[in-house]
């Protein structure tokens, strides 16, 4: 079991159940936030559970919230719906609630920001994306001023082509696309005859510094890759 399966078994699941999902114990004894988050999900399920349990009123503040009611001259919008009244305690209890419960899903439910850790990472996702052969275009080497505003617009951050003539890569055309889980512009380029791929998202998708300029060369599954920095961001090639 992964990260992404324990939360989903975690938001969707029978409260009434005590069982744990086939490997989720194993799961929390190796990954310490799906435990944490698990053990707010317990707290918060009791905090809720207190705050519906029924208490009896003292007989003395009932006879004076008897008394006060009868001197009500007009029903309050509660009544006006068809609610009953309840004590200041319970309606507070359960607002407070409410409150863990919203706190709790922001902290812990919310999905993280898709990015990349480190240049490894992205070379190997970008030799992953070209490996599937998917060369699908939705513009060619003719539309590409066209192209470049429409992927600017798109994407949020200003796409430029590197100057591909100086690495005697010729533009095919390309798309919109995901590099992993984080959307770029992709370009299909060839070189001495062979197929590569050209990806370009932005830097705020990267967890770590990275200088313009600087270069980083690998080979992965039998693939060349490049990953380097200019004019704001990232650029990832492989062939």
């Amino acid at each position: 079991m992964d990260c992404n399966d324990f939360q989903h078994w975690l938001k969707t699941r029978d409260l009434r159940g005590a069982n744990h999902p086939l490997g989720g114990e194993a799961h929390m004894a190796e990954c310490t936030p799906c435990a944490r988050m698990f053990q707010a999900d317990i707290a918060l399920e009791q905090t809720i559970s207190k705050a519906f349990i029924q208490e009896e009123t003292p007989r003395e503040l009932a006879d004076q919230i008897n008394l006060s009611l009868e001197h009500v001259g007009s029903r309050s919008f509660l009544h006006r719906f068809g609610i009953t009244q309840k004590p200041a305690f319970a309606l507070g209890g359960l607002a407070a609630g409410l409150i863990f419960l919203a706190l709790i899903l922001t902290q812990f439910l919310t999905p993280a920001a898709p990015s990349f850790k480190n240049l490894n990472q992205i070379s190997l996702q970008a030799v992953s994306d070209h490996l599937k052969g998917n060369q699908h275009m939705t513009f060619d080497a003719a539309n590409l001023d066209q192209a470049l505003t429409m992927l600017t617009k798109e994407l949020g951050f200003q796409v430029l082509l590197p100057d591909l003539n100086s690495q005697d890569c010729v533009l095919l055309g390309g798309r919109l696309c995901a590099l992993g889980d984080c959307r770029a512009a992709y370009f299909i380029i060839e070189k001495q005859g062979k197929t590569g791929s050209l990806f370009v998202m932005d830097t705020d998708f990267l967890e770590f510094d990275m200088a313009d300029g600087s270069q980083f060369h690998t080979s992965l599954k039998g693939c060349d890759t490049q990953v380097w920095k200019d004019h704001g961001q990232v650029y990832a090639m492989v062939f």
